[in-house]
């Protein structure tokens, strides 16, 4: 059971990455378009995205099975990656917001902009502990090593 869920929440990581980077960057660059910005303004926001995706490749290109057979840090991903799409498609579809109603924009940029450093933290916390988990193996082999001598 383990495994099956552990494969789905795999599996289910990489599909919510993409809809929570496109839908964030649908936001935004409606925000810049509203402000009269320029799209190097929002560059900073997709920097824990971008760093977030060579993980997940060099996760997939060294078969990384710390990462892969995690079904804490798998789950984990799936759940920050949903909570970012759900503040995304709130600050779009809620129509009971009054700044939605009152500018007309049919987003509520403020409520976005609100959680954007949430998704920076959220986003570098998994980085975080995806290096960590990276580098979870060696020390496993050591203590294995040990533990027969």
């Amino acid at each position: 059971m383990k495994k099956i869920f552990n494969g789905l929440f795999y599996g289910l990581k990489f599909l919510l990455f993409v809809v929570a980077f496109g839908l964030t960057l649908f936001i935004l660059i409606r925000m810049n378009m509203r402000l009269n910005k320029d799209f190097t303004s929002i560059i900073s926001e997709f920097i824990p995205f971008v760093i977030l995706l060579i993980l997940f490749i060099v996760n997939l290109l060294f078969k990384q099975k710390n990462i892969s057979k995690n079904l804490f840090y798998n789950l984990t991903c799936c759940l920050v990656l949903s909570t970012i799409i759900v503040v995304a498609l709130r600050s779009l579809l809620d129509t009971n917001m009054v700044l939605n109603e009152k500018y007309g924009y049919g987003v509520d940029f403020n409520f976005f902009d609100n959680f954007i450093p949430y998704i920076k933290i959220m986003l570098y916390g998994l980085s975080i502990a995806d290096i960590l988990f990276m580098f979870r193996e060696k020390d496993n082999d050591k203590i294995k090593d040990e533990k027969k001598v």
